[in-house]
């Protein structure tokens, strides 16, 4: 983990100072308005890859998932965060029907999200699904799924707090602005331009 950390402080640094030596004698907006599109898009892509790299370690370092059986007022612990079945429900969707879990999650005594898992029956195909119940956010992602009901209301519950998942996509979605960011570079087109001229006028020549 620590090594992942100093690496991507060493690609966020190095691309700050390369940026400062690039501006320093023109001062910062004026030196930041004459580098090229391609070079705004390498600075952003390798921001991208020091995201997506943080995430992916520290969401597999510190995930965490239990398997439960959960009845009516049960509560379960894990990663900091309460988790307190309200049990489930019959629902009527329009082409399904399905049980729905209520079960809210707090942290420090603080209600933060109330998720909804369903294990959904689709008639016309008669397949049974399970849509998981997600609390989105920054820094975690946090996910409750339903498995199969047991006796006396109580159910198999998956609980799983995954920390910085949205980071890799976010890292992810930098290195793709960046990527796109330089291919509009105009000096890449305009190499293009010639190479298909050039290819062309062979091609004439040859015919």
């Amino acid at each position: 983990v620590l090594a992942v950390f100093l690496l991507s402080a060493w690609v966020v640094l190095a691309g700050f100072r390369d940026f400062l030596d690039k501006t320093r004698h023109k001062g910062v907006l004026a030196g930041a308005r004459s580098l090229t599109r391609s070079y705004w898009g390498m600075q952003l892509a390798h921001l991208g890859i020091a995201v997506c790299a943080i995430g992916i370690v520290l969401s597999s370092q510190y995930s965490a998932q239990r398997d439960l059986r959960m009845s009516p007022g049960d509560t379960v612990e894990l990663g900091g965060y309460h988790f307190l079945f309200d049990g489930a429900k019959h629902h009527e969707g329009p082409n399904y029907t399905s049980d729905k879990g209520s079960i809210h999650v707090s942290r420090d005594g603080k209600e933060i999200a109330t998720l909804h898992p369903e294990k959904r029956l689709y008639t016309v195909q008669s397949s049974m699904m399970t849509e998981a119940g997600i609390d989105a956010g920054f820094t975690r992602d946090l996910y409750v799924a339903l498995g199969e009901p047991l006796e006396n209301g109580a159910w198999a519950v998956r609980v799983h707090v995954k920390p910085f998942v949205r980071w890799i996509w976010f890292g992810g979605l930098l290195m793709g602005l960046g990527g796109a960011l330089a291919a509009l570079d105009r000096r890449y087109r305009v190499k293009v331009k010639t190479r298909v001229r050039e290819a062309l006028g062979l091609a004439g020549q040859g015919a």
